[in-house]
């Protein structure tokens, strides 16, 4: 019995020793809590996860073009005939020209045969009276004489005239128009271009008579064929289009009241290299240290860059490629962390 409450004795002298210690311990191990909480609460990095930083806003693109030079002329050439008509290619021509060529005739539309690598863009006509054609090519570094045919046993005069641009797009005139109508007074079509400096022509035709070159446009050709029942009379004129927009309608006239008409062709500058113009609206986050810019195509990334200002608003980007849809993404950054992203897309066509 002794025996037991010596060791019931001894239990209770080790368990009291515990207590005592983890009295003294315990001070300790509170501090040490209290000190690495007050820590983390003034950490600003976990401040920043609270406040969470903000993205910028209304993030648009838009696009500038580098200039390229203003689109010019060289000689014309031209030609008549009945069922065939040949002309030169205007002097100078060579790789990188535009060529243009009008051929004209009385009566209805005809199956027409053009030279190789020349491509209808037009066919105009007035009732059964006259008709139109308008052709292009890209020129090569030595082209030949031109020879446009129309079926055997066709009448009346058939007309050419053939005219070079020289720093014009290789690539087909899409916008053009064209009008028909009989009387004294032709009036131009009115087509709308997204191009800017375009080189127009305005193609006037008229059967038994001469229209005039119309008021603010510079003569490019004039002359009727020869033929007393069944001539054609032919004028070109050209006007620079500072675009974007709906070209001015022009009028012509003539001493003669018979059918015309009167088609439009707008060429295109070679294009010009495009960058962006990036604008957004700052992100509230005035604790960020900028941004961050990515550019993409088709989903991945081709570029990235920094604007190191959290209050700059607008940057630009480039070179760019005309014809691809790129995806600007930018979004506010302040060491390693990032807002989330404004996106915004653009296809430059300069």
């Amino acid at each position: 019995m002794r025996a037991q409450r010596g060791s019931r004795r001894g239990l209770r002298a080790v368990a009291a020793a515990l207590a005592a210690l983890a009295l003294v311990l315990a001070p300790t191990a509170l501090d040490g809590t209290r000190a690495a909480f007050s820590a983390t609460t003034s950490n600003a990095g976990d401040e920043m996860a609270t406040a969470q930083l903000q993205p910028p806003s209304t993030l648009s693109a838009t696009q500038s073009c580098a200039s390229t030079p203003t689109i010019t002329r060289r000689p014309f050439r031209g030609g008549a005939g009945t069922t065939t008509v040949t002309a030169a290619i205007p002097t100078g021509t060579t790789t990188g020209d535009v060529m243009l060529a009008q051929i004209a005739y009385p009566g209805g539309p005809e199956t027409i045969t053009a030279p190789s690598g020349w491509t209808l863009l037009l066919t105009t006509s007035s009732g059964t009276r006259l008709t139109s054609a308008i052709y292009w090519k890209a020129a090569t570094a030595a082209e030949p004489s031109v020879t446009f045919s129309r079926p055997a046993g066709s009448t009346g005069d058939f007309a050419l005239g053939v005219v070079t641009y020289v720093g014009a797009r290789l690539s087909v005139p899409t916008v053009h128009g064209s009008g028909a109508g009989t009387g004294t007074t032709a009036t131009t079509p009115s087509p709308s271009t997204t191009g800017t400096t375009t080189e127009v022509t305005h193609f006037l035709t008229q059967r038994q008579g001469l229209l005039s070159v119309p008021a603010d446009t510079a003569q490019v050709y004039s002359g009727s064929t020869s033929s007393t029942t069944a001539a054609v009379g032919l004028v070109a004129a050209a006007e620079t289009f500072p675009g974007p927009g709906a070209l001015p309608t022009r009028t012509a006239t003539s001493t003669t009241s018979d059918a015309w008409v009167a088609q439009t062709v707008v060429l295109r500058r070679v294009a010009g290299t495009p960058t962006a113009g990036l604008a957004w609206t700052a992100s509230p986050s005035s604790w960020g240290s900028g941004y961050q810019l990515a550019r993409q195509v088709g989903g991945s990334t081709q570029s990235t860059g920094t604007v190191a200002d959290p209050a700059t608003t607008s940057t630009t980007d480039g070179p760019l490629v005309n014809g691809t849809t790129y995806t600007f993404r930018l979004a506010a950054y302040r060491g390693s962390w990032r807002s989330t992203a404004v996106t915004a897309s653009l296809t430059p066509d300069c």
